[in-house]
């Protein structure tokens, strides 16, 4: 026989212990297999019970097990029916309500209502991942179960440029922790290389404040100049490159014309640092004898 069988096989049993129960008054219908028996244990064997009663007395049959040989019956004799009002709590177990001693019987029962620490709770939705941790509550069927739900307590954590994202785990929060980051601003001057800004370790730019270019650069954008235009040797800026001047230095230029054979002086391209260029007396003298 396999285990299934025979689990379904005292599955059948206990639910016809269980239909028995509810007939005899002893059980909700709802206990398990040793809560039935515990039931069952506890009915008396009251075998053959056997009473007489006058008109206006009352007899409780006594709770328990009777074997059907025992009767009760009336005595003549007359007398007045006292009856008795009763007030009774409902219980998860099913009551029995009789008249004490003395009464003839119920003249009324009242039926207080189900006490505060009873709910009904056949609309409950929640399953164990939707309770915290170790916490038990009563599902829709009245079981009692204990929760799953991670408690992640206050979670904190600090995100920089190594650490730019936090995941959120499963579960409850207290919600005291935080994700935060430390803000950081830095300043700094341009140079002829570029820059790269970085935050300190930990931490994040807020702001980046770059001074203005320092007064010893200036823009040769818009500069004409070229190689031939500097003196050789001379270097510049201009159009923002480096440039070596290629013009010839001269020096000082001069130079004597006497009218006849030197009429004329070539001046060289290139810088020339000045000079004179004159007639001797050789033309003068000529044209007086003209």
């Amino acid at each position: 026989m396999s285990i299934q069988t025979e689990i379904t096989r005292i599955q059948s049993a206990r639910n016809t212990l269980r239909t028995k129960a509810v007939e005899l008054k002893i059980s909700a219908g709802t206990e398990r297999l040793d809560e039935l028996a515990a039931d069952f244990d506890g009915i008396l064997n009251q075998g053959s019970v056997s009473a007489q009663v006058k008109e206006g007395e009352t007899y409780t049959i006594p709770k328990g097990y009777h074997d059907g040989t025992g009767t009760v019956s009336g005595v003549a004799g007359g007398g007045s029916y006292s009856l008795q009002s009763k007030t009774v709590t409902p219980t998860k177990k099913p009551q029995q309500i009789t008249p004490d001693e003395g009464y003839y019987g119920l003249s009324d029962l009242t039926v207080q209502a189900i006490p505060e620490a009873y709910q009904d709770v056949t609309a409950v939705t929640a399953a164990e991942a939707d309770v915290l941790a170790a916490k038990v509550f009563v599902d829709s069927s009245g079981t009692v179960r204990t929760g799953t739900m991670a408690n992640n307590g206050a979670l904190t954590r600090t995100l920089d440029t190594a650490t730019t994202s936090c995941t959120i785990p499963e579960g409850y929060h207290s919600g005291s922790g935080k994700v935060s980051i430390t803000p950081e601003s830095k300043t700094v001057t341009p140079t002829k290389s570029r820059q790269t800004v970085q935050p300190a370790s930990g931490k994040v730019l807020s702001a980046v404040t770059v001074e203005p270019i320092p007064e010893n650069y200036i823009t040769t954008a818009d500069a004409t100049a070229t190689a031939a235009h500097l003196l050789s040797g001379k270097t510049a800026y201009a159009g923002g490159s480096k440039i070596t001047g290629t013009m010839a230095d001269n020096g000082s230029m001069a130079a004597t014309l006497d009218g006849l054979t030197v009429t004329s002086k070539v001046i060289p391209a290139g810088y020339t640092s000045g000079g004179t260029v004159s007639l001797d007396g050789t033309i003068e003298e000529a044209l007086a004898a003209i």
